[in-house]
């Protein structure tokens, strides 16, 4: 029975799978293989031969240059994959001998492999160029940049998606053109077979999508570096990508504005002793998840006896009701008590958020909670503004009276109070249906899923299903990252617009038969280097810098 079980298994196991070839991998032997090509190739253009001659020195010139192209065309057709650029590059080449253009054809060879060489060197460049933006942040910053960068498995951008699918429909298209008009002209013109599929040879070279999208993957890799720099790590490039859409930012409070987990100030109480005032508050809040909550249990030091809490309420944002010992217990804010009925002692210079404590519907006394203001959020609701994110919401756990305050102190314009977590999960999902793609939610504390906005951040250098983390002295910087992103897609864009401009002249050219093989390799390649070159260029611009890092750079 164990012998035919492994048997069983021995027969689905898969095998294992072929590295893949690459060609322009720069090593000893391409170099020199390179120089016999372009040696030989120079011997068959200067040298008076044959033509049969010459035609076997360009063949033994390309196959020196091409080895590792045509392996890696083998490759591209055992995986089905048969729009490959190595693969449409070899099968033009082959068809350019066959019909009589050996020198383009080997021409070709050995412009796209070096293309591919200088295409990879200036990739290579770029990449080390979004690590150093990084230099000054910590090594766990450096080395989560670090992993995203060297990984060959890194989630690409949805304009990069978008570009591909598209350049793959119009390589199809091409081809079907192509075809059409290497039987048609000969059939209208004078012109033979011979020249209209040289010039459709051109037509489909010139549409393979090399240069639409080779900068886009480094687009991603820079804005993750340049958002990086400013102390907010994004986990991938897509979620770099969704923050230039976001029109409406919904903040939570605790951990952000204030104390993720607030303090005790003071207890007060002219009944109770402080121990007996603290055990009374403490059982009160033990069921609660506010932040009041955490605050009274970090202070409390003895053992619960909660065999005596009974009919316990949680009232978000206003405290906590039920029975200790089957006497009714309200440890609340003055707000929930006055829509009680209830008057309670108040002071309106007390530095923080008071809660009091009524028992049987006698007043007992007050606890009094820290809500001390993040420094590092000065600046955070203009910064949004200003990167054009239209609408900022506060999410509290406070009532209405001290949401109202607080949203005003902070400078927002919309609160929602007395939310719990579900509450707030609840507000994101209805906000998200109807502005899809455009709600980004911040937050500290953590919980086990990801909300339904576009991008969840965490302010916390530790988050499991968040889209990107910030440290909390850093939250001001987050309008950095809305702006890094939207700069991003503009140079992609931009990138995409050029390479597609020159695609078109090209194959104009290539139409009315002003062009040639190796010539729409070379501009083809030149216009790669280009958008590698234009991406490569923000990593410089000044736009990401603030004038505070430049001063730093002049004392340097």
């Amino acid at each position: 029975m164990s012998q035919q079980t492994g048997r069983a298994k021995h027969a689905v196991q898969a095998p294992p799978k072929k590295p893949k070839r690459e060609a322009g991998i720069l090593d000893p032997t391409l170099l020199i293989r390179l120089v016999i090509a372009i040696v030989i190739f120079a011997v068959a253009l200067i040298l008076k031969t044959p033509v049969f001659v010459k035609v076997i020195l360009l063949i033994i010139s390309a196959l020196a240059a091409g080895y590792d192209i045509f392996l890696e065309a083998i490759d591209s057709v055992e995986e089905g994959d048969y729009f490959a650029n190595s693969l449409i590059v070899i099968c033009v080449a082959v068809i350019g001998f066959v019909i009589g253009y050996p020198t383009e054809s080997a021409a070709l060879v050995i412009l796209y492999q070096l293309g591919v060489l200088a295409i990879a060197y200036a990739g290579k460049r770029t990449l080390a160029s979004a690590l150093a933006l990084v230099n000054g942040q910590d090594d766990e910053i450096k080395s989560r940049v670090k992993e995203l960068v060297e990984s060959k498995e890194a989630d690409p951008l949805k304009i990069e998606k978008v570009m591909r699918s598209s350049a793959g429909l119009v390589l199809r298209a091409a081809m079907i053109f192509a075809a059409v008009y290497a039987i048609v002209l000969p059939l209208f013109s004078s012109f033979p077979f011979r020249v209209s599929i040289h010039r459709a040879l051109m037509i489909i070279l010139v549409c393979t999508p090399a240069s639409i999208v080779a900068a886009m993957p480094l687009a991603g890799i820079v804005g993750i570096g340049q958002s990086a720099s400013k102390g907010i790590l994004f986990g991938k490039s897509s979620a770099l990508e969704k923050a230039a859409n976001i029109k409406t930012a919904v903040f939570d409070k605790a951990g952000i504005f204030s104390a993720d987990s607030p303090e005790v100030l003071k207890m007060e109480s002219s009944v109770l002793d402080d121990d007996t005032f603290l055990n009374f508050a403490a059982h009160a809040a033990y069921y609660s998840d506010q932040p009041f909550a955490k605050a009274i249990s970090d202070i409390y030091d003895q053992e619960y006896k909660l065999d005596v809490v009974s009919d316990f309420k949680d009232l978000p944002g206003n405290g906590v009701e039920l029975k200790i010992g089957g006497t009714p217990v309200l440890l609340a804010t003055g707000e929930y008590l006055a829509s009680r009925g209830a008057n309670v002692p108040k002071d309106p210079g007390e530095k923080g958020q008071p809660y009091y404590l009524i028992i049987a519907g006698r007043y007992i006394g007050k606890i009094l909670i820290s809500a001390n203001v993040n420094a590092g959020t000065e600046g955070l609701l203009d910064g949004m503004a200003a990167a054009g994110v239209q609408r900022c919401v506060l999410l509290t756990e406070d009532g209405q009276e001290e949401s109202r305050r607080i949203a005003e102190d902070l400078g927002f314009s919309e609160f929602i109070a007395e939310n719990d977590t579900m509450d707030k999960l609840a507000y994101l999902s209805k906000l998200s249906a109807a502005s899809p793609d455009q709600v980004m939610y911040v937050y500290s504390n953590g919980f086990e899923n990801h909300s339904d906005a576009a991008l969840d951040v965490r302010v916390s250098t530790k988050g499991k299903y968040a889209d990107a983390l910030v440290a909390p002295e850093l939250v001001a910087n987050l309008p950095e990252a809305v702006k890094i992103s939207r700069r991003l897609h503009d140079v992609a864009v931009e990138n995409a617009v050029f390479a597609f401009v020159i695609k078109a002249i090209l194959i104009f050219l290539s139409v009315i038969g002003c062009c040639t093989l190796w010539f729409a390799m070379f501009l083809d390649t030149a216009a790669t280097l280009a958008t590698i070159l234009n991406t490569i260029r923000v990593t410089k611009d000044s736009k990401f810098f603030r004038a505070s890092d430049d001063d730093e750079d002049e004392e340097e």
